[in-house]
């Protein structure tokens, strides 16, 4: 009878639990390794667990199909449940991801026994989120977390948090402490550190504990119990972000404490990571720190400036702004799924955390007009600033640091949308009311520093080129030409100031005048024609009738301007960037910087050292010393690299192979002749292509995939000079006995690739032991283990 009351008692006990359905609105997680797939909402009811999830896909996955696992599944309390339904997708069958890679659905289980209150799910093989949780569940203070192992506090008075335990440590002032002793009595506890510091944890009152650190005064702290730090008390009107002026040497600590991770989450490394964007080479560097056996580190990486960074990319996947000079705390809670920072001023990486910080990227559609396309970006601007003032109003304490910064996020990212639009415009030419708005609205008032956003160097990048070629270039589709004219009274007046050259300032003016009308003239003219037959006739121009055409021809011809002219013609890209970037800002330190990326530019473009006049134009305007030892530094790696001997010269085959040959095919199958019975992996490329030298790069994984098959690699430039050509090869270490390299003049090279019908760069053949050709996609190679399946068919 005593049984069957208890049975009676539980099943009411049961029912009550389930009285009503319960719904987690204030989702937190533990670790997921995927950022894009989020857990919005969970309903707990009677009969069922729906758990509502959203997919926020790269921009890459519009228009591909993606397939929801048949056997998504939730565990909770030692216990895995299948899925029995989806809502908005079905499982195991394949879905469009739509264009704005935006995917809303959910997942039904059975139902979760009334104590649950945490669970994980997943898509076997794909995602996992961990430890899904109601954050309010915790929010209130009369629900604190019991003891203070696996728990964090924030000083009640400044908001920062000051102090985490674990079960055998403690994180405090940027260090994790070993627990030499511990005692508890009464829930007051005193633990003594590995270095003899006493910190004493007073009892919980209203949600408050008093901690004592050495001999301080005790601090009132609070928990934090959601997954960033909760708003600061109080508002911080402070301006600005750390300007050390872009000086050499500086750097930025980052100490933390990656806590509790997964075994998943190990594997994927064993390191730190930190990637932020190069504002002189626009490429992403990385920076790491070895893990020890807990997931502890610290990192010291240079830093030019302050600048937006993205921490541990593989896992934790958290953007923050760094600041040359500070030392960071950076905690990722793996179980708790909680971020935090530590530090004298980490009020702006904390307010990152709790708040979304991203610039949503747009571009221009088929058909839309300029004008259009920047009534919309100016549309989602605006929106993400209402957004943001919303944000204000319900958290009126974010910092003005927080909020000066997302609005400088907002200018950048819509800046650089706005220039991309020019490669998606007839003539590839902006309207002057566009490009108005461009520098009023977004150049002019851009956030110092200049490196704090990876958008602003790119979106600089495509601003002075319109400026350059709004001046200098004409459009001849699908080409664009830019003319020389524009720079000759640049160069003869920096000649004329070096002693160089005899030359009046009515002279020059008259030069630039020309440039100016020959310009005009030019694009009038080239508009109808062909590159192929283009023909420019100033006969009956104005500059023909007005006699300018005809003096400025004249000043060409006198030998001191030749002489001039001549020893600066390669300079023509640096003068007119020059132009253009003090046309736009008089900060010297910005000038500096783009000067330098020009530099680079060309350093990584045609791979050679720079000639001695390129490097006098360096010496003699790069006013900034760490833009000019950047460059420095970039060219005297070439300059090792054309003084290293080449290993196994023998790849390199001279062009006298296919002497007097004309005919494309003919001249191949001459080049592959002493292959014949062998599988041929061809690859056509140019110094100038940097998705060529990237793939180049990376080619080393390719052969070690296909070591164990008999293939000979193929390699044919196009466009390259000799000694890029060699250095590019030294520098990936492209010889040995089954390479094969050959630079040949243009109309031979030109020959070939019209008989294998090249219309791209890089682009790959396969010629098999019979000589067959086959075409091979430029990506092919992604999946190594599907591409080595494919090539070990042909070595069959």
């Amino acid at each position: 009878m005593k049984k069957l009351l208890s049975t009676i008692v539980l099943a009411i006990v049961a029912t009550a639990g389930w009285a009503q359905t319960r719904i987690w609105n204030n989702i937190v997680t533990g670790y997921s390794n995927v950022p894009f797939v989020k857990v919005t909402k969970v309903v707990l009811s009677a009969d069922s667990t729906e758990v509502f999830m959203h997919f926020d896909m790269p921009e890459r996955a519009a228009g591909q199909e993606g397939v929801l696992a048949a056997k998504s599944l939730l565990q909770a309390d030692g216990k895995t449940y299948e899925a029995k339904n989806a809502v908005g997708m079905k499982l195991g069958q394949p879905v469009k991801i739509p264009k704005d890679c935006k995917v809303d659905f959910s997942l039904v289980f059975d139902a979760l026994p009334a104590s649950t209150w945490l669970f994980s799910i997943s898509d076997p093989g794909m995602w996992i989120i961990n430890a899904v949780r109601d954050a309010d569940a915790n929010a209130d203070a009369d629900v604190p977390p019991v003891g203070i192992t696996d728990t964090y506090w924030r000083n009640t008075l400044t908001g920062d948090w000051l102090i985490g335990f674990a079960q055998h440590h403690v994180i405090y002032n940027n260090k994790v402490w070993d627990i030499l002793n511990q005692t508890e009595q009464k829930d007051t506890y005193v633990l003594t550190l590995n270095d003899g510091l006493t910190i004493k944890v007073g009892k919980l009152k209203k949600g408050i504990r008093p901690i004592t650190i050495g001999t301080g005064k005790a601090i009132a702290c609070n928990p934090i119990t959601q997954e960033a730090l909760p708003d600061y008390p109080t508002k911080d009107t402070r301006k600005g972000f750390v300007d050390n002026g872009y000086r050499e040497g500086d750097s930025v600590t980052i100490v933390g404490w990656l806590k509790d991770m997964p075994e998943q989450a190990w594997k994927q490394s064993g390191e730190f990571e930190v990637g932020t964007s190069n504002f002189i080479t626009d490429k992403t560097e990385s920076f790491t720190a070895k893990l020890d056996s807990l997931g502890r580190f610290t990192l010291r990486m240079p830093i030019l400036n302050s600048t937006t960074a993205i921490l541990d990319p593989r896992r934790s996947w958290e953007w923050s702004v760094l600041e040359p000079g500070k030392t960071y705390f950076f905690l990722n809670d793996f179980t708790t799924g909680q971020k935090l920072f530590m530090g004298d001023d980490v009020r702006l990486q904390n307010e990152l955390v709790a708040c979304d910080a991203t610039w949503p990227e747009t571009r221009i559609n088929p058909g839309e007009s300029a004008m259009q396309f920047m009534e919309r970006a100016n549309k989602v601007f605006d929106a993400i600033i209402t957004k943001m003032q919303a944000d204000i109003t319900h958290r009126p304490n974010l910092s003005q640091r927080y909020i000066d910064y997302i609005k400088g996020l907002c200018m950048a990212g819509q800046g650089y949308s706005m220039m991309q639009a020019r490669f998606d415009v007839p003539g590839n030419i902006l309207p002057k009311e566009y490009m108005d708005y461009v520098n009023t609205k977004l150049w002019q008032p851009a956030p110092k520093p200049y490196t704090l956003y990876s958008e602003f160097p790119r979106f600089m990048r495509d601003y002075l080129d319109q400026l350059r070629d709004e001046r200098h270039s004409v459009s001849i589709d699908p080409y664009r030409i830019t003319l020389n004219d524009g720079a000759y009274p640049i160069i003869l007046r920096q000649a004329r100031a070096d002693g160089k050259v005899s030359i009046t300032d009515e002279e020059l003016a008259l030069m630039e005048r020309y440039a100016v009308e020959f310009h005009k003239e030019y694009a009038k003219q080239a508009k109808n024609q062909k590159i192929d037959s283009l023909n420019i006739d100033l006969a009956g121009t104005d500059l023909d009738k007005l006699g300018i055409a005809e003096q400025y021809l004249a000043i060409m011809e006198r030998p001191d301007v030749k002489k001039a002219i001549e020893q600066e013609i390669s300079l023509i890209d640096l003068y007119y960037q020059k132009q253009a970037i003090e046309s736009a800002t008089t900060d010297r330190a910005l000038i500096d910087l783009a000067l330098a990326r020009k530099f680079y530019w060309k350093l990584n473009s045609f791979r050679k050292s720079l000639d001695p006049s390129d490097l006098n134009f360096a010496n003699k305007e790069i006013k900034l010393a760490s833009a000019l030892n950047f460059v420095l530094t970039e060219n005297d790696k070439y300059v090792a690299l054309e003084h290293q001997d080449l290993a196994n010269a023998a790849s390199l085959r001279p062009s006298t192979d296919v002497a007097n040959m004309t005919d494309g095919e003919k001249m191949l199958r001459k080049i592959i002749e002493p292959y014949k019975g062998r599988v041929i992996y061809l690859d056509v490329w140019g110094t100038w292509c940097s998705p060529c030298k990237q793939k180049l790069k990376d080619s080393w994984k390719v052969k070690e995939a296909l070591k164990d098959y008999d293939i000979v690699y193929l390699y044919l430039c196009n466009g390259s000079s000799d000694a890029s050509w060699k250095n590019v090869i030294k520098e990936y270490n492209l010889t040995g006995p089954n390479c094969v390299h050959y630079n040949l003049p243009k109309e031979q090279q030109s020959a070939i690739e019209h008989y294998l019908s090249v219309n791209s760069f890089p682009t790959y053949k396969i010629i098999d032991k019979q000589g067959n050709i086959h075409d091979l996609g430029w990506l092919d190679d992604q999946n190594l283990e599907a591409f080595k399946q494919t090539m070990g068919k042909f070595c069959k």
